[in-house]
Parts: C-alpha cells; sequence; structure tokens
C-alpha cells in the first residue's frame, strides 16, 4: 500500500541563528544541510516529492539539504520514517567525531565527551506523519500537512541528566551547559573561564566568557576547519563595498582584530528572501508527478544562487583570492539567507527575483544595512523584520507579498524601513539603482534628503486634500536650490509619500556604498 509520508527537522533558524561569528552562522548551515541530506539517502529516490529526488544524494556536492521531506512510499511508513531519523542523527554525531578528532589530543582533553554525547542525543528535532495515498493527491497532502503540524505543536520535553551542577550555560543555547573542561581552584569547584588553550588559539576566537554547548563548540570547530577563509567577516563585507576583488584570500588578521582602525564605511547588507503565497501554489497541485516538477524548479533556483550572487559581488571578474567568498548562508528551495557588500544588495534582491519567478511564483526580500560591530544576533533579527515588512501578512491581500523592503540600522539612530512593490520600482523615479547612481557619481548633496523629510513632517495634514500639488512644487523648489542635484522628482499625492521618498533617499546613501566624508554638504544656490 502506498503512503504519503511528510518529515520534519529541526530547529532550524534558531540553529542556524544562535552563532557569533559568520563562520559559525555558515557552520551551522551547513551541518543542518548534511544532517538534512542524510535523512532523505533513507527514503527511495523515485518516491521523492520534495526535496526533488534527483539531487537528495549526500554523495551529490551541489545537493540542497531542505529540512522538510515528502515523499510517496511503499510498504512501512514508519519503519522509513524511523530509519531516517537514525541516519540523521548517525550524520550528526558523525560530524562531531569527525570535527573533535582532527583536534590535537590537548584539545580533545578539555572536552566533557559524556556531556556532549547526552546533548547531541537530544539536539535534533524529528516530525514525521503519513497518511494512505488512495489516488487522490491534493486531499492526501493536505491531510498529511495537517498531521505533521499537529504533531509538531505536541513538542517532546523530555528531561536531561547533563551531570552540569556548577557548570554555567552555554551563551547560545542557555538550556545546555559547556561541554569544555574548565579549570578547578583547590576546592575543586570550576573556575569560570575558558580553558587558555582555546582562548590562545587565534583561529578559535574564543573569549573568557564563551562557554559552550556542544552544538555550539561543533559549530565553531567547523566553521574554523571547513569555512576559514572561505566565509567573509563582518568587517570583510564592509571593507568590500569599496572594492570587492582587493580583499585577501583568507580572513585577514586585521579584520578579524577589533582593536584595529575602524573603517570608513562601516556597513554591510544582510538578505532575506521568501517565496510569496507557496502553500496557495502547491494547493494547484493535482498530482505527485507535478509536485516534482515544482520541487526541480525550486531546487535549480536553490542552487543557482550563490553563482549569481558571486557574479553580480565580483562584477563578473576574477576575485584574486583561491576560491570566491561563501555569501549565501542558506537556500533550501523558496527562502535565502546572504551576506552582502551594501552597494551589491539591491542588484542580488533583483537577480533573486527575477530567478524565482522561472519557478512561477513571486519573491519577497527584505535587506537590513547594519553596523559591522553589531551582535550578529541582532544584525539577523533586522534581516528577518525587513522580510516581515516586504510579507506585510497583516494587510490586504493585494498589498501582501512581492516587494522588496530595505532598512537601516546605524548605530544611535532611528531605523528607518521603505517598502516597495517590484511594480513600483519600474518606475525610474523610485528605482533603488537610480538613487544609489546620484550618490555614487557625488551629484546629490548630503541633506537634500533630511530636507524632504522636514517638509513632509510639517506640512499640515488639512493642506493635503485642497493643496497636495503645492507639496511637490514646494519639493522641486528645494531640490532647484540645491548644487550638483540631479534628480526627477516623482509626483506626491500626500505628505507621507514625500516622507518614503525622503527615507529612501537616505538610505540610498548608504547603499552606495559611499563614507560620509566624500559626500557634498548641503550647499545653497
Amino acid at each position: 500500500m502506498k503512503h504519503l509520508l511528510s518529515i520534519s527537522i529541526g530547529p532550524v533558524q534558531d540553529f542556524i541563528a544562535a552563532a557569533r561569528r559568520t563562520a559559525d552562522l555558515y557552520a551551522g548551515s551547513q551541518i543542518l544541510q548534511e544532517v538534512c541530506r542524510a535523512a532523505a539517502s533513507v527514503i527511495p529516490k523515485d518516491g521523492l516529492i520534495f526535496p526533488a529526488g534527483d539531487k537528495a544524494d549526500p554523495a551529490d556536492d551541489k545537493a540542497i539539504g531542505a529540512n522538510k521531506i515528502l515523499a510517496e512510499v511503499e510498504g512501512d511508513p514508519k519503519a522509513l520514517a524511523e530509519g531516517a531519523k537514525k541516519a540523521a542523527q548517525e550524520k550528526l554525531e558523525h560530524l562531531w567525531k569527525k570535527t573533535i578528532e582532527s583536534l590535537p589530543e590537548s584539545y580533545q582533553s578539555q572536552i566533557d565527551q559524556a556531556r556532549a554525547k547526552e546533548q547531541l542525543g537530544s539536539f535534533l528535532e524529528f516530525y514525521a506523519a503519513w497518511v494512505p495515498l488512495n489516488g487522490d493527491y491534493p486531499q492526501a497532502r493536505q491531510a498529511v500537512e495537517r498531521l505533521l503540524a499537529g504533531r509538531k505543536a505536541l513538542r517532546d520535553f523530555a528531561p536531561t541528566q547533563q551531570n552540569d551542577e556548577g557548570i554555567p550555560k552555554s551563551p547560545l543555547d542557555p538550556a545546555r551547559a559547556t561541554v569544555l573542561e574548565l579549570p578547578r581552584d583547590t576546592n575543586g569547584k570550576p573556575i569560570l573561564k575558558v580553558p587558555d588553550l582555546f582562548v590562545k588559539d587565534l583561529k578559535l576566537r574564543f573569549n573568557h566568557s564563551e562557554f559552550l554547548d556542544a552544538i555550539s563548540l561543533l559549530k565553531r570547530l567547523y566553521g574554523t576547519q571547513e569555512l576559514l577563509g572561505k566565509v567573509p567577516q563582518t568587517k570583510t563585507l564592509a571593507r568590500m563595498a569599496k572594492d570587492p576583488l582587493a580583499t585577501n584570500a583568507e580572513n585577514i588578521q586585521e579584520d578579524l582584530d577589533d582593536r584595529q582602525q575602524p573603517l570608513d564605511f562601516p556597513y554591510y547588507a544582510i538578505l532575506v528572501a521568501d517565496g510569496d503565497r507557496m502553500g496557495e501554489h502547491l494547493s494547484k497541485l493535482k498530482t505527485k508527478e507535478k509536485h516534482q516538477e515544482f520541487s526541480k524548479k525550486l531546487s535549480t533556483f536553490a542552487q543557482s544562487v550563490q553563482g549569481e550572487i558571486e557574479r553580480i559581488v565580483y562584477e563578473g571578474k576574477t576575485p584574486e583570492k583561491p576560491h570566491p567568498y561563501r555569501f549565501c548562508v542558506y537556500s533550501g528551495g523558496d527562502d535565502v539567507l546572504a551576506f552582502l557588500p551594501v552597494n551589491k544588495a539591491i542588484a542580488c534582491a533583483k537577480e533573486l527575483a527575477k530567478l524565482f519567478s522561472k519557478v512561477g511564483c513571486t519573491l519577497s526580500v527584505g535587506i537590513a544595512i547594519v553596523h559591522y560591530r553589531e551582535p550578529l544576533s541582532i544584525s539577523l533579527h533586522n534581516a528577518r523584520e525587513a522580510e516581515k515588512a516586504a510579507k506585510n501578512k497583516s494587510g490586504s491581500k493585494a498589498e501582501q507579498g512581492n516587494r522588496l523592503a530595505v532598512a537601516l540600522h546605524t548605530r544611535g539612530g532611528a531605523p528607518i524601513t521603505v517598502v516597495r512593490s517590484w511594480e513600483e520600482l519600474k518606475d525610474s523615479k523610485l528605482d533603488w539603482d537610480s538613487l544609489i547612481q546620484t550618490y555614487q557619481s557625488k551629484k546629490v548633496s548630503r541633506g537634500l534628503a533630511y530636507e524632504f523629510h522636514k517638509l513632509a513632517i510639517e506640512w499640515p495634514k488639512e493642506m493635503e486634500s485642497q493643496y497636495i500639488e503645492y507639496l511637490s512644487a514646494e519639493a522641486r523648489r528645494i531640490l532647484a536650490r540645491k548644487e550638483l542635484v540631479e534628480l526627477e522628482l516623482p509626483h506626491f499625492s500626500n505628505a507621507k509619500e514625500l516622507e518614503t521618498y525622503a527615507n529612501q533617499l537616505i538610505i540610498a546613501r548608504f547603499l552606495s556604498g559611499v563614507s560620509d566624508h566624500n559626500q557634498p554638504e548641503v550647499a545653497n544656490a
């Protein structure tokens, strides 16, 4: 008898985001994908619906490890689910063993393997549901997804025995204690200090308070061993806004050391993208074959993301290092997370939306411009909030999704977010690229946006209906007074539109990647 089997493996976002270094973040994504590929390898390829069957082979380096598996299976679905769970767990433990055993013995002796084993054994969240497949594929798919959602709602809260009395908790996962063997005082009590061996290792970049749990330690070590020199630091990303080809092959020590002289332009961008109304689209697929065809389109998109971003960032040129940086942290089908130089973020967003249109759906993209010294967890949160603004799920259906949201988070300033639909951005007067170019060519004064913003917030609301044409006229008068300025203003129907445009100009200055002291000051004609 055939069954439709649905599997979900987690945690996803929290697992990836729990990181203090970009290499840790990328490592979390890579580990998760390897675990998910191992689970998918248990399912017969011809029955895989998502991810695409021909891309689920763990031996395929280009495979995309989605954390969701949907398959048509023969025989006992429970046995297959248990086999997938076992394969996922074994892969996680294998990665731990491989990573730890590559360390010198002196490092290995500083790790509590018993506590690590317990944490690894209780970490993965594995859920499965299945229903008989009697010919009505759409109905069966909806039924199995409802069952899976119900199973995930009944989360397991199994007690853990970590023998961690007096042991500090991990700052990245406070539910788990550190697996590092702490030094002890003369009374045998732990001293709250990470072993010097780890702190003095410049590649590991530990500080004395990073009491990492097993999973966080795995990400740190995996990132150091597998990704060192391949993943840009946040400071490197900020530096690349000036010259993406001039960065050294390795994460140079200057970028690893925060004590070095700060950058003239200290901002970089985080891009988060997600497909719109995917559930609605899936409900229209009437057969397994149609769903598999759709899955292959998603797989093709996911595998093309890194290459397209590289092409845009490096402007089609060869980077001056043995390999390009990994800008794409995660690309699991319809969702993307990437770290970028600010002046390439809009071009990447546009290209991803164009690529995703080949899937047959629209894409919402959020971009956060953040300071390289801001904690990574906060910067990631800001990027996800921008993506939520692009989705606009609280708005009317016509206003939801298919939009680009750009949020600016300066240090010490209030955040600014501008959201526009992809259709709006076809207007050259509102297009981000046009506004960015005016700043890069130094043909717009730095203070113009702030004068527009002041006009918008001071404009009498009672004048909007009868004298609204005066608002655009006053904006044009302000523009005419400025030297160097080459802008064609759109028509403003109300003060809110002018305020949004002023905010867009402010953000465009940061997206240009031009440092402040290179911008012309306000100049009156």
